[in-house]
Order: structure tokens, then sequence, then C-alpha cells
């Protein structure tokens, strides 16, 4: 009695007699409910640390789903126990360093449940020994006891000065890193870090000028105390460049040439006069030169699918060697250490995206965990301070509605690092990204914003645009059979709403932080399926009543899901993977929770059912963008309409958001068709035919959660999110000691 029950053996050492157990780095205290590594404690909440602890007395056995929420929430619980667990099992991850991919610790055995796979060890008691020699033990007269105790007090003063030392210099050489001032340096009122094609450029300073993209010019100027913006002249259509040389005459970057993100030519463009210059045969992107001038690093791939990589070449494009090689995932920007002998890149691999580091000669690839929680998945970007004792770091997403500039200190002394904490910089109403240090390492320049929109309807009899539900900021419209309701996104918070047409009656379906897009209702109009994820968590499908109540995720599957919709009679859904994944689409039986595929659709993704049940639309692969048609008769796929529309921009918006009408005749799809300009088609599904319904001008340009949104209401109307969001570079002026 009293005693905590054993661990079951395995890689278990014996029973915890006191309640601490040990794996690797950490120790695990079961009565307190900590949790610490090399004894430094770690912020886990209760939740998560209940899930590692019911783990820790199987270790080496599956603990199901079902148990862990018969024991933590109970089997009657009003939780959205799919999101809680999932959310608590991503936190566990993220402050025990572990990969779902590679586990040292928990293993996901996918609609089973969670393995601990470490090696567990029970911790010995400290015990310090006490060395005496042998004359020692023998001399015990008062003179030898005075010696001893003089000796043993000046050892203890001794500890005590450095003690008091060390304490001094710590409290001065650890005062928290600030903000003192925010300057806005533009007033234009245009996007930034958005060039002319739409994709991202970064923010760079050459001291007294700082140079950004727009997307009226791909290259655009401030003077780092403020002013007026001037454009930069460049022989590219679009010029994404992701750094300056260390000499500031030159911006590094790519030309671009076709609709992806990924590899193409890379060039170094003189802010003097425009000139480029081509760097040998290199492609990739997010090039950087090293602090000296002599190399450049730069990451390539082709697709999201495939490995990406990281290479170093001479700065005139020649003896290209690769450094790192990423199985999965999308590696780059990367970023020179000051000293020049190590580099961080962020990896993006749906829906993360974490901080890697890695020697200049290769060696000691590794993940960066610096945060407790979800935080490790939603760094966007990192740099350094011109001394290299700080790292400055964006984190989160703000097309999400919220990123934010956070430091980190640098050192060398293990002590140190494992103390060493990042500091929230900024938090107020404001995003903050793309951060970069000014020379002197006093400022920070920063693109700063808040995301918004408004929502518009093309009349098409008028020819012109006009508020639609009085123009909220909202996005990922659908519509009910009926026409009379309406479901909703609102942008970028992510919560779900449903009203009618009319904007009267509205609901709010589901809360933060669940964030949600592309709503669908179903053909009785009494439910609402839709994808949603909490930060860091995979995207699932989700059925909420119209009238409100517990969303109820559909599968689990351990995947992304991600587009569903409806079969005529309600009873299934059919659901895709995300754009970034080779997963194939599926169909979920809602009676039976059974998931199957549907044939040939690898690859496809953003599917859509026509009302009358008959077929299928679904979109190729991004860089493809062919619009494939699925007859369920005849269980075959054929191409409906090939990627090539004349006057769109770029393959990469065309064709885009398909919807089908009504009738079940056509699929309406939208295409960007200028820097401005966006235009709305039909495709008959009888004859392939493509016909123009309309082209609109937004000079504002469109924004929504996955960039561009583009919707059509019943009677065929162009739906857009007119981008009203405020974007302007600021400098912030730190201490950061």
């Amino acid at each position: 009695m009293g005693e905590d029950p054993p661990i079951p053996q395995g890689n278990a050492v014996s029973s915890p007699r006191n309640g601490h157990l040990r794996f690797g780095a950490f120790e695990v205290d079961l009565r307190a409910g900590e949790l610490r590594k090399n004894g430094l404690k770690i912020k886990l909440p209760a939740q998560p640390f209940a899930v590692l602890a019911m783990l820790l007395e199987r270790p080496g056995e599956v603990v199901t789903r079902e148990e862990i929420q018969q024991r933590l929430w109970g089997s009657d619980t009003f939780v959205d126990f799919e999101h809680g667990l999932n959310k608590a099992i991503n936190k566990l991850r993220g402050a025990l360093g572990d990969d779902a991919e590679n586990p040292r610790y928990i293993e996901t055995l996918p609609r089973r449940g969670y393995r601990f796979v470490g090696s567990l060890a029970q911790p010995a008691l400290l015990q310090v020994p006490v060395m005496v020699r042998e004359e020692e033990k023998e001399e015990t007269s008062p003179k030898a006891n005075g010696r001893r105790l003089w000796a043993v007090g000046l050892g203890s003063a001794a500890v005590c000065a450095l003690l008091i030392a060390g304490f001094f210099w710590l409290k001065s050489s650890t005062r928290p890193p600030r903000v003192l001032r925010y300057r806005q340096l533009t007033t234009d009122r245009q996007l930034k870090g958005v060039p002319p094609c739409g994709l991202g450029s970064a923010l760079v300073t050459d001291g007294p000028r700082v140079f950004f993209a727009e997307p009226t010019s791909s290259v655009a100027q401030v003077p780092a105390n403020g002013g007026e913006v001037v454009k930069v002249s460049s022989p590219f259509a679009c010029f994404l460049f992701s750094d300056i040389s260390p000499d500031k005459t030159e911006l590094l970057g790519g030309g671009q040439v076709n609709s992806t993100p990924f590899d193409k030519p890379l060039w170094s463009l003189s802010v003097a006069n425009g000139q480029a210059r081509r760097l040998g045969n290199l492609t990739g992107y997010s090039p950087m030169w090293s602090p000296d001038g002599q190399r450049i690093a730069y990451a390539s791939a082709k697709d999201v699918f495939g490995p990406s990589e990281v290479y170093i070449a001479a700065k005139d494009g020649s003896g290209a060697r690769r450094l790192v090689r990423f199985e999965k995932g999308v590696g780059g920007p990367t970023s020179w250490s000051p000293a020049g002998n190590v580099l961080r890149m962020t990896k993006w691999e749906a829906p993360c995206s974490s901080l890697w580091e890695v020697s200049a000669d290769g060696t000691n690839l590794h993940r960066m965990m610096l945060f407790a929680g979800e935080e490790n998945c939603e760094v966007q970007g990192q740099s350094w301070s011109p001394d290299g004792r700080y790292s400055i770091l964006s984190v989160g997403d703000p097309n999400l509605g919220r990123a934010d500039i956070w430091v980190i200190r640098e050192t060398q002394s293990s002590f140190l690092r494992n103390t060493a904490k990042p500091v929230q910089l900024t938090a107020g109403p404001l995003s903050f990204w793309n951060a970069v240090p000014s020379l002197d390492g006093k400022q920070i320049f920063a693109i700063g914003g808040e995301k918004r929109g408004e929502l518009v309807r093309y009349d098409l009899r008028l020819q012109r645009l006009e508020p639609f539900l009085s123009g909220i900021s909202a996005d990922h419209l659908d519509f009910s059979r009926d026409g009379k309701w309406v479901a909703y996104v609102t942008f970028p918070e992510g919560i779900l709403w449903r009203s009618k047409v009319d904007g009267s009656d509205r609901m709010q379906l589901t809360t933060s932080p669940l964030h949600v897009v592309v709503p669908r209702w179903s053909p009785d109009g009494k439910r609402i399926a839709f994808s949603g994820n909490v930060s860091g968590g995979l995207q699932k499908i989700y059925v909420v009543s119209a009238e409100g109540g517990k969303p109820d995720v559909v599968s689990e599957e351990q995947a992304d899901e991600v587009d569903p919709t409806w079969s005529p009679d309600g009873n299934s859904l059919i659901f895709g993977p995300s754009q970034w994944s080779a997963h194939q689409i599926s169909s979920v039986d809602l009676l039976t929770g059974r998931v199957s595929a549907i044939p040939g659709s690898r690859g496809l993704y953003s599917p859509r059912m026509s009302p009358d049940g008959r077929f299928i639309v679904a979109i190729d692969t991004p860089g493809n963008r062919k619009l494939m048609l699925f007859d369920r008769q005849t269980q075959k796929w054929s191409e409906l309409l090939d990627s090539a529309i004349t006057g769109a921009a770029s393959p990469q918006e065309n064709p885009g958001w398909p919807q089908w009408s009504g009738d079940s005749k056509y699929v309406y799809v939208g295409a960007k068709t200028g820097a401005q300009g966006y235009s709305f088609y039909r495709v008959g599904i009888a004859n392939h035919q493509l016909e123009r319904v309309a082209t609109v001008e937004v000079p504002e340009g469109t924004t929504g959660v996955w960039g561009t949104w583009m919707g059509v209401t019943p009677d065929g109307s162009p739906l857009l999110l007119r981008d009203q969001s405020i974007h302007e570079i600021y400098a912030l002026d730190v201490d950061l000691p």
C-alpha cells in the first residue's frame, strides 16, 4: 500500500518507488507533474503530461485512443476529443523535441493509439563519495580540526564570492530584450513582400535604405528613417530576392520565368543601375551570400512532393556541392551565421514550418526545438544580429492572423544554452514578419500589418463590384441547395458562421483555436462539413449541425483531409488531400466511418461532387493544373480542361476554385489574368467548351487564407475577397543586451 504500481518490463528497469523516471536527457516526476530536461523544468500543460504518464505506465505497449479518452476525457464529456488528443500529442512531441516521422519517444500507430518507444530508466539517488586519506583518519587533535575548519572556511568564502559575482554577471547579461520604439517608415498602403508574380520576397537593408517588394514593383526602397517609396529598375517581370551582398551593392535572387516558387535561374541585381548578372548555371531559390561574400548557399526543389536540397557554390556559381538533403519537406530559406561556420534553414512539411541547423561542412544536421509548444512548427524565418549574439525569428503565419518577432540569445556556454529561452518582442494588435536587423544591430526592420478583406460581388449586369454580406471580411462561401442560406469563414480568424443570404439570422458554429476552411452544406441543409485544424495539427474533416453544437471528426486517418463534398443522399463525403501531398481522393461513409479510395485519383486534389452525384471534378497536381472529371458510373477519369487558358497570368493561378452549377451542367473556375485582373469561366460538362463569364479588375488586389479566393453565387455572379490589409515597413528600436 502507498507504493506506485510496478512498470511493466521491457525497456523499464524497475518500479518507480519515488515517482521519478528518466529517458534520454529527460526526467519525469509523476507525483509533482513535472518534466525536466538536463535538470531544467520544461513547461508542459496538464493534459499532455497526463498522456505522457499513461504511456510511461506501459512502455513498449500500445495505449489506445479509446483508453486515453476514457481516462482523461471521459466517454460522455462534451469536448472535441480528437482535437484535444491531437493537440496534446503535438505539445508533448514539441516538449520532447520528438518527430512523428522518426520517433525517438512517442510512436503513432494509425487508427490504434500511441506507444512509448524510448529507453526508460529510474534515476538513482545522488550519492557524493567522500575520500579520506588514512593519515587523516588518525588525525583527530584540536589543532588538526582547526586547520580543517580554516580550510573549509576559506573554500566556502571563495565559493560564495564566485556565486555572488556570477549572480550579478548573469543579472546584467540576461536583462530581457525589448522594443524601445516603433517607427512606421512607409505610408503607401501597398502590400509588402509580395512582388507582381504574387509569390514572396525578403526584406533587406544596405544601411541607409530598406529594400522590399510590392505588387507593382519587384524591388522598391525606402529610407531607413522613413520617407517616399521609390521603385528600383529591373530587367525581370518578377524578381524574387532573398539577400543583399556583404558590400551592399547587389541583390541576390531568382528571375521568375514560370509559375513555381521553386527552382529558377539565380541572378544578382545591381541596386545602383538595375543590371543583372547570371550566377553560372545555378537554379534554385532563396540564395544567400556567405558573410565574406565568397560563397552562396541556396535551396533546390522541383515540387513539394519530392526531396529538397541545400547547396553551397562559389560566388560566380561554380563548384556547387550538396550540403543537406531532406527526403520530405521543402528546405529554405537559409541564413549564414556571422562567423560563416553554421547555416540555419526553415523546413516546411505540412502543416509544420520548423527551424534546422547544420555546420558549413555539412555535418551535425539537426532540428532546433526552441519552444515548448506549437511555436516550433510556426518558425517562418530566422536571421542573426550583426554581432552574432542573437537569433531573430519570425514566428507565426500572417495569413492566419498572427505573426510576431522573437529573439533568443546565442552562446557557446552549455549552461546558458540550456537556460536561454526565446523572448517575444512583439505582441500588439499588428503582426510583424520578414524581420531583419539594421547594420548596427540597434534596430529591426520588419513588415507590420493586419490582414483584412472586404467581401464583394461582381454585378454582371452593371459590371461593377459591390459589397456582399455588408462587405464582411470572410471567404470560402458556400450556399445551401435552396439558395436561402450561406456558410462562410471569417478572415483571417478562421471561424465558421452561417446566415441567411441577406445577412440575417447569423450564428457562429466554431470557436478558436480550431481554424476552418472550405465549408460545404449538406443536401438537406441541416449540416455543414468543413476542414479544420489546430496550429501544428492535421487538417481533418468535421461535420456540425447548422443549428450549432459540437463538430464531429468523420475519419481517424492520420493524414491531411480537405475539400469535403457531399453525396446526394448525405450519407457520405468525398474529400481530398492537401495540394502539397501525393495522397489520393477518398470517400468516407458517415454511418460506418469506413474510408475508401477513389480509383485513379492519386496526386489529384480539390474534389467537388456534382449535385446530381454523377461526376467528381478535381485539379491535377500543382504546376500541371488540369481539370479532371471522374464519371462515377464508368469509374474512369477524363480531362475536362487543359491548364492553358488564354490570357491567364500564370499556370499557377489556372484553373482554380472549381464550383458546380446547381443543375450539374457546368463547372465554374477562376484564373488570375494580370497583376490586378481576375477572370471567371465555366466549362460545359457535355461539350467540354470553355466560356468566359467575366473579367474583374481589382486595383487593391485580392486575399484569402490560401491567397486569392474566388467564388460564385447561385445565380453565377463572381465573388472575391478584396484586399483591405494594412502593410507597411516598420523600424523597431531594440535593446538586445
